[in-house]
Parts: C-alpha cells; sequence; structure tokens
C-alpha cells in the first residue's frame, strides 16, 4: 500500500527563516499531508528548532535528503538531523556529472557503501536519488543500473516519476525492475504551456498519466508517494493542495 506524503525541497523559498518554517508546516498540516521528506531548510535554522516544529505541528519526518558532496563532507550533520527529526532513511540525489564514467560510477558506489556502513551504525538506512542525466549510457548501460548493482541491497531508490519521463524511459518498467528497493516515489508533474515551455505543474495537470503509475507504485511496494513541485506558475501552497486533492482522490492517501 503507498500513502501519500509531501517533500519539503517543493517549498525552499518558504524555509529560509524559523517563522517561515512554522508557518510553512503549519499549512501543509491544514491542507492535511501529515509525513515528509525533509531537505532544503536553511541551516541557519536551528535543527533542535525544525524538531520542535515537527512535534508541535504533528508531522512526522520520514526521510532527509541532500546532494552528495553536502552528506559526504559533513556526515556528522545529517546523522545529527537524522537523529533529532526522528528519521531513519536518508538519501543522496544525483551522481556528480564529473563520476559519470566506468571509473567514477565504481568510486560513487564504494563511498556510498561507506556512507552506507556508519548510517547503519546509526539505525539509518541510505537511499539513491537519480536525475534525468544519471540514466545515460556509460560503457553502453545505464548508470543508474550500473550503482545499483554495484550497491549492496542495503542502499535503496528513491525514485522520481518526473526525472525517468524527462530522461526518456518508461516508469512503470523501472518500478517493476527496482521491486523491493523502492520505499520513496516523487510524484512531480510538467506541462508545455502556451508560450512553448515546459513548466513545473501540480500533480495531474501535466502529461505524465498517473493513474497507472499509482496503481504500479501500489503492486510494487512503493510505501510513500510525496507530491513534489520546485517551481510554481501560482501559489504555491495552492499547488500543493491541489496535488494533494487529486493524488488523495485517486485513493493514494496518508495512513
Amino acid at each position: 500500500m503507498t500513502y501519500l506524503g509531501y517533500q519539503a525541497s517543493s517549498l525552499k523559498a518558504y524555509l529560509a527563516t524559523p517563522e517561515d518554517l512554522l508557518a510553512t508546516f503549519h499549512k501543509l498540516k491544514d491542507i492535511g499531508y501529515r509525513h515528509l521528506q525533509l531537505q532544503w531548510i536553511a541551516r541557519s535554522i536551528a535543527l533542535e528548532y525544525t524538531a520542535e516544529v515537527l512535534q508541535a505541528t504533528g508531522l512526522t519526518c520520514i526521510g532527509t535528503q541532500d546532494g552528495y558532496a553536502d552528506i559526504r563532507n559533513d556526515l556528522d550533520y545529517y546523522v545529527n538531523m537524522n537523529k533529532l527529526w526522528g528519521s531513519k532513511s536518508l538519501c543522496i540525489s544525483t551522481i556528480p556529472e564529473e563520476q559519470m564514467t566506468r571509473e567514477g560510477l565504481i568510486d560513487f558506489a564504494a563511498e556510498m557503501d561507506r556512507i552506507a556502513q556508519i548510517l547503519g551504525e546509526q539505525g539509518i538506512s541510505l537511499t539513491f536519488h537519480p536525475t534525468a542525466p544519471n540514466f545515460r549510457l556509460v560503457n553502453g548501460r545505464s548508470a543508474v543500473d550500473t550503482v545499483m548493482e554495484l550497491f549492496p541491497k542495503e542502499i535503496g531508490l528513491t525514485f522520481c516519476i518526473f526525472h525517468a519521463v524527462r530522461a526518456g524511459l518508461d516508469p512503470i518498467a523501472l518500478l517493476e525492475r527496482y521491486s523491493g528497493r523502492i520505499e520513496i516515489c516523487h510524484f512531480k508533474d510538467s506541462a508545455v504551456l502556451p508560450d512553448g515551455k515546459e513548466y513545473l505543474v501540480p500533480v495531474g495537470q501535466g502529461q505524465i498519466d498517473w493513474l497507472i503509475i499509482f496503481d504500479a507504485c501500489h503492486r510494487t511496494g512503493v510505501r510513500w508517494g510525496l507530491a513534489e513541485q520546485e517551481s510554481w506558475q501560482k501559489d504555491a501552497f495552492v499547488c500543493a493542495k491541489e496535488a494533494f486533492d487529486y493524488i488523495s482522490g485517486c485513493g493514494i492517501t496518508p495512513p
């Protein structure tokens, strides 16, 4: 059964001050969200304060996410973050472009394994979030497939539907290929507007056929489907509500 949550990176502009953070979490709670993956909360906001806001608003942090270099270079900070926020899952996003070679992928996988072992000692699991460029072929094979094979099975995949579609791939085939290793799936949508440019839109208002994806998420054991939208053509919280209404209306609801 897949449950609905929210990827807070969608609201980076509203996570810059303690006052903004509190107001943002209250708004998400009022919309109906209960579970968040947290990213891009300003470092000037004390980790302890965010923990207090989570408790005050009754929201649950199901995981955190950030870039490879940020986490590798300051791992103790992220361990402390996850402990304070009650998270049991840390996600590293994107293979750096300079490591998109066969040797680079081997080094990336080895470093991910090292990080996973340190996190595991603290009761925190590690997952990997590829972006569209990571699906490129390296030595004739998708870089994502290469690193997922090199990773120990304990490293999961945080899978974004939008990035798979942008890379020209079938997201359902990928959900099936990595069934059992995907606990979190990001639901993000886009549309081409009259000016000819592609924009992010609330889930259900773009080009992706979500009903078959929702079914595949249930079928392949995805636990969390997180609405995500980092840029908007209208109020960001209106977008968050429209995504919530559409996804929950399709049967994926908060637990």
